[in-house]
């Protein structure tokens, strides 16, 4: 096998290649660590014998502070008090920045809306996306 010199520009690439690997991995051991807490309440506690050490980094991400908009979208769900789909999110919280005066051009702010929703129900958890009758899927708060 013949071996040569990386560039500086494939160096780079590969050190941001492993970062995002061990970004993906960190997040994975996160959540499977809460799984681990849940399941372990569930059953009242077990030895620690049976159970490998909980495996945290000191130096794992903080979650993603709440912008503008997340707060928004969360407001809307819970004055809602039901499963609301993205549809009404979207007409709701366009309503609600109109009157805070920070809206945008409808398809910035669906976009926005989108992001949001997308971090609030897959990377921070805050939300979770339900069935909803024939209509696809509606958002609701976690707890």
């Amino acid at each position: 096998m013949e071996s040569r010199e990386l560039s500086k520009e494939e160096i780079i690439g590969l050190i941001a290649e492993f970062k995002s690997e061990v970004r993906k991995n960190l997040a994975k051991i996160e959540f499977f660590n809460e799984k681990i807490d849940e399941l372990t309440k569930m059953i009242g506690g077990v030895s620690e014998s049976l159970i490998i050490d909980n495996y945290r980094p000191a130096n794992m991400r903080k979650p993603y502070p709440l912008s503008t908009w997340d707060n928004i979208i969360i407001d809307v769900i819970k004055e809602n008090g039901k499963p609301t789909t993205s549809k009404e999110i979207y007409d709701q919280a366009m309503a609600k920045a109109k009157a805070m005066g920070i809206e945008m051009n409808e398809v910035k702010m669906k976009s926005k809306i989108n992001q949001c929703l997308v971090k609030l129900a897959n990377r921070r958890g805050d939300l979770k996306k339900v069935k909803y009758q024939g209509r696809g899927y509606a958002y609701v708060l976690s707890e």
